[in-house]
């Protein structure tokens, strides 16, 4: 049995060996060492701040934002800064439509944002329009002075020619202390009391025409309308009131188209009466034969009478009368050179009459004479 065991052992000894030659004869070569990589630098990374948390913006908040914007709007528009800043007008109205949408659509932070603009474009909008406006009004109240000045107002309506003059020096020292929009209303004033001054001394000069010249009588319905309007600015203007003062403008606007009426009533009925006497010294003219008798006289006094119709056409009707006056005159003159004319030829005929018969008396005479001495 330990015969048989040892060959055994001697050959699995054997048979590993020649494995392990085996297998140490076919082993690769060993890699080559990978290249080290570099070390890799990592930054750190800095946590993002935290947002503070966005304010809350309440109802109310923009309920008085909104109010505040419309406000402005209506004393733009009230100050008409449309016709002085037309352009910066509406960009403040665009901006007061994109708050006022995004106030609607519910939209707080875009309608605080939108009706904050539009706020401070109104803001900027009227403190420069008001400056404009100031220097609108006052060159207004200037033209006006002018023109009351141009018709005598400021001596025979001093008193509400010096009220303006008043008005328009405390407006100007308003403007000189920076506050033009206080002093809009006082430049508006001092032209108010301008023109109730001017009106009222062309009423008073046609009212002194009327009665000069009798025209009342023409039309005394319309004399008497105005003479109660007249009388019904004189009135108002005893008020301390500017409102009430200013209604007196229009007392004397209806004041003087009354007298107007009357006055133009009154030259065309007086170019009719004149004319009436023309026409009366052209026939006369025209029937003792003028036209040929005296045709340089009468053609002058024709061409005066055309003139004065072309004038009554164009309702020029003092003009008209002075030329229908002077056409009569003319007429008249034709007449008389006719009549001399007639005068001295019948004159002539009644001496060559006489001639005549004298000359046949005396031939009558000396008839009985000549037969007496014939054999």
């Amino acid at each position: 049995m330990i015969q048989v065991k040892k060959p055994l052992r001697s050959l699995l000894i054997l048979a590993s060996l020649i494995v392990f030659l085996a297998s140490c004869a076919t082993k690769p070569p060993a890699p080559k060492p990978e290249p080290t990589p570099p070390p890799v630098v990592v930054t750190p990374v800095k946590p993002a701040p935290e947002q503070p948390a966005k304010p809350s913006i309440s109802q109310e908040e923009l309920d008085q934002l909104l109010a505040q914007a419309k406000e402005l709007k209506k004393k733009a528009f009230d100050l008409k800064l449309f016709e002085v800043l037309s352009d910066d007008y509406k960009a403040a109205d665009s901006l007061f439509a994109t708050g006022q949408k995004a106030y609607d659509d519910k939209d707080a932070p875009a309608a605080k944002e939108g009706l904050g603009k539009a706020i401070a474009a109104y803001q900027d909008l009227i403190a420069r329009g008001v400056v404009e406006i100031a220097a609108a009004r006052k060159k207004d109240a200037e033209d006006m002075k002018a023109t009351a000045a141009k018709a005598q107002a400021d001596s025979t309506q001093s008193e509400r020619f010096d009220a303006g003059d008043a008005s328009f020096e405390s407006a100007d020292a308003l403007v000189g202390d920076s506050k033009s929009e206080e002093a809009i209303p006082v430049f508006v004033a001092a032209r108010i009391y301008y023109e109730l001054a001017w009106k009222r001394a062309v009423a008073a000069e046609l009212r002194t025409s009327i009665e000069d010249k009798d025209y009342a009588k023409w039309d005394s319905g319309n004399f008497q309308l105005a003479e109660n309007k007249y009388q019904a600015e004189d009135g108002f203007w005893a008020s301390d009131d500017e409102t009430t003062r200013a209604q007196g403008l229009d007392a004397l606007d209806e004041a003087i188209l009354r007298y107007n009426l009357v006055v133009q009533k009154g030259r065309e009925m007086v170019v009719a009466t004149v004319k009436g006497k023309t026409d009366e010294a052209k026939q006369r003219s025209i029937d003792i034969k003028a036209n040929v008798a005296v045709r340089d006289l009468f053609d002058s006094a024709q061409e005066l009478y055309a003139e004065a119709s072309s004038q009554v056409a164009a309702k020029d009707y003092e003009a008209a009368a002075d030329s229908y006056d002077r056409a009569g005159t003319g007429f008249d003159e034709a007449y008389q050179a006719a009549a001399d004319k007639r005068a001295a030829a019948q004159a002539a005929m009644n001496s060559a009459d006489e001639a005549t018969a004298e000359s046949q008396r005396k031939a009558e005479e000396a008839d009985p004479l000549l037969q007496s001495t014939s054999p």
